[in-house]
């Protein structure tokens, strides 16, 4: 059965992002995301996001493919976030230009899409996409690169949750950059 995987950027206090959407508080590190992008490509061939998340990702990675001045590694994961299947979750789209499918509903979206051959499905969202990903229990691993910062305020990873999450670490690495990088499978 596929699983799905919530790949994310969290601070130490638990935030997606400012209060305002800010994401200046990211440090690069090319070395990790290299090979955190080599390891996803690998296991992954559906890209599951909401809207917002897919407009703004979708500009910037064709951008980034396109820019002579882009690093090779970076060109690489751009085409592949571009030419990877997506499953775009919204409740005010219909179609979308690219080919990629709409859906609804997570919970029957994500039975459906587990039931289907091919490899694990990698959620790339916003704060509120990811949040309701989790809520309604459809997570089944979370690839945490957790940065060396505090926002005090911002948009949390998790919220409104009707149960307790219990995930069982199976992997950490500390990088020079101060960057965390975490493994969890639900339980």
């Amino acid at each position: 059965m596929r699983k799905v995987i919530l790949y994310v950027n969290v601070t130490l206090d638990g935030m997606l992002a400012g209060p305002h959407g800010e994401l200046d508080w990211m440090l690069p590190d090319p070395e990790m995301n290299q090979t955190l992008s080599d390891e996803l490509r690998d296991r992954v061939d559906t890209i599951l996001t909401g809207r917002n998340f897919y407009y703004g990702a979708d500009q910037s990675f064709r951008a980034q493919a396109a820019d002579p001045a882009s690093p090779p590694e970076l060109v690489s994961f751009a085409n592949w976030v571009v030419d990877t299947p997506k499953v775009v979750f919204s409740t005010t789209l219909t179609t979308l230009d690219d080919g990629s499918r709409v859906a609804a509903n997570i919970p029957t979206e994500i039975a459906a899409l587990r039931d289907k051959p091919g490899k694990d499905m990698v959620l790339f969202g916003g704060s509120s996409t990811a949040q309701q990903f989790i809520q309604h229990s459809v997570v089944d691993e979370y690839w945490i690169k957790l940065y060396p910062v505090v926002l005090g305020a911002g948009q949390p990873m998790f919220t409104d949750l009707s149960q307790r999450a219990n995930l069982e670490l199976v992997h950490s690495k500390s990088h020079t950059s101060g960057i965390v990088t975490l493994r969890y499978y639900s339980r």
